[in-house]
Parts: structure tokens; sequence; C-alpha cells
């Protein structure tokens, strides 16, 4: 602890810094299979909900079917009162981690992840190029993506949780009570910025 509050205070000193580590090593190659069914283990492992589609017009019937309210999308840019009285929150993700059933989803501002924060429900689109089996593998695509690097990357794993108070875990708790995940396995990627 007294070191890593040492090298907290040098950061903010403006003291000499130590170099980034290395990425840790990427796990041996895996199907897209062998992702897929780690990806739904372990979202449902963190309470999520995990969907899997041949098409496009199969996703959007998912998303109708949740909630019993609005759903505001990505799609339609929706402004900040709609996002507050929805119920499902429509978003893409960059990137989905097998590994621990993670979303990852990089936005120009916070301000711009209110669509997937607000709501209740916070659902996730992706289709199967964005599965990753590991977090660098999945911050190198982003890293690749955002030369200057975004302002805002989300890391989603499961519906809103805290252990705030006597070390008990509440789910949800802030933020989406529910996450569903919808891995789509169409051809052209509807959900790539």
């Amino acid at each position: 602890m007294k070191a890593f509050l040492a090298e907290l205070r040098r950061a903010l000193d403006g003291g000499p810094r130590r170099e980034r580590p290395p990425p840790a090593p990427v796990a041996a190659e895996t199907s897209l299979d062998e992702r897929i069914e780690m990806f739904r283990h372990a979202l449902k492992r963190e309470r999520g909900q995990f969907v899997e589609v041949d098409s496009y017009a199969e996703a959007d019937r998912v998303v109708a079917g949740l909630g019993d309210g609005e759903i505001v999308s990505f799609d339609a840019e929706p402004d900040a009162d709609s996002i507050r009285r929805a119920a499902v929150g429509v978003d893409r993700a960059d990137a989905l981690i097998a590994e621990t059933g993670t979303v990852v989803r990089s936005y120009a501002s916070a301000a711009a992840s209110r669509i997937s924060l607000l709501p209740a429900i916070s659902v996730f689109l992706a289709s199967t190029d964005r599965l990753f089996g590991t977090l660098p593998e999945a911050l190198a695509m982003i890293e690749e993506r955002h030369r200057s690097g975004p302002a805002y990357t989300l890391l989603v794993t499961g519906p809103s949780r805290t252990a705030d108070i006597e070390k008990q875990l509440v789910i949800p708790a802030h933020g989406p009570r529910e996450l569903v995940v919808v891995l789509c396995h169409a051809q052209r990627d509807r959900y790539t910025r």
C-alpha cells in the first residue's frame, strides 16, 4: 500500500512516472464457438443476459420485447430527456471480452454514454467480429481505431452493483438493473461506426 501511495503522490506532483507495463500475454487462439461459450458463461455468472441471433431483424425483435416503456437507441441519437424517460437503452458494443463477459464501449464524451447508463435495461448489440478472447486483445483494437484515444471508455460486466455498505453485494445498485448483450451472426456489421 505504501508503494502504491508513493506512486500516486509522484504522479500528482508531476514527478517521474514508471513506464507503462507491457500488456498481459494473449491467451491461445480460440475458435469463435469457444469464445461465444466463454462469453455466455462469464456474462451469466455476472447476472447478465446473452442472446444470440442470426439477423438484424431478429435482434430488433429481441430489443422490442424488452421492458414496458420507451426504448432509445444509438440509431436515433436521442436527447437527454428521452434517455432519462426511457426504460431501455440500446447501444452498440465496440468489443466483447469472452473471458470476463465484459462489454467495451468508447464514447467521445461521458455525456454520450448516458444511453447505456441511465435506462433500467441496458442493451448492447455486437456482431461476432467484435468478440475477443481477452481484455488486451479488445483494448488493442480500441487503441488502433482511436489513434488519439477516445475521451471515455466504458467497461460493463453485468448489471450495476456495489458492496460499499457492510461489504454486502447489492445488485442492482445505481444505473442499469439489467444488462442484455445481443450477439448477431449477420455478415455485415450494422453496429460498427
